[in-house]
């Protein structure tokens, strides 16, 4: 649905990642309503292991959205294959059901939990990101379609 890049937001001077949704002036209705509550459900959410989104505007006619930057790759990149040893496994998991019990408190179902889902940064904190097959409980609209 959209691609993601690596940009500098001067204001600020900091890097951050951008998702832009790719269709622009093609993109139906549904799948541009449904970038754009992508965006405002991350936004919605605040905890240390979700990637935080900044803002959300269009450019040129591409809708996008301004989100953390995290350097370190994706959890399956960093597993490739490999598992690692159980005490840290467990950690890892603690990790991400702490942040997706978050998401739930809030009414947020990602529904799309993968390790190339998962972020990781340099110093090895994990991040969930792309929430864009997400269910919005008790709020009666889907993030996407079922």
């Amino acid at each position: 649905m959209g691609v993601v890049y690596k940009a500098r937001q001067v204001a600020l001077n900091r890097v951050v990642a951008i998702k832009m949704l790719l269709a622009r002036g093609y993109a139906d209705v549904r799948r541009l309503e449904r970038f754009k509550r992508e965006a405002a459900a991350v936004a919605a959410l605040r905890h240390p292991n979700i990637v935080q989104v900044y803002d959300a505007d269009e450019h040129e006619g591409f809708p996008f959205f301004a989100m953390e930057y995290v350097e370190g790759g994706n959890l399956a990149q960093v597993l490739a294959g490999m598992p690692h040893p159980a005490g840290k496994a467990a950690e890892m998991v603690a990790t991400l059901a702490r942040a997706i019990h978050a998401a739930h408190v809030h009414g947020t179902v990602h529904r799309d939990l993968k390790p190339a889902n998962i972020l990781c940064t340099s110093d090895a904190i994990l991040k969930i990101t792309d929430f864009g097959l997400a269910k919005l409980r008790g709020k009666g609209a889907n993030v996407s379609d079922p």
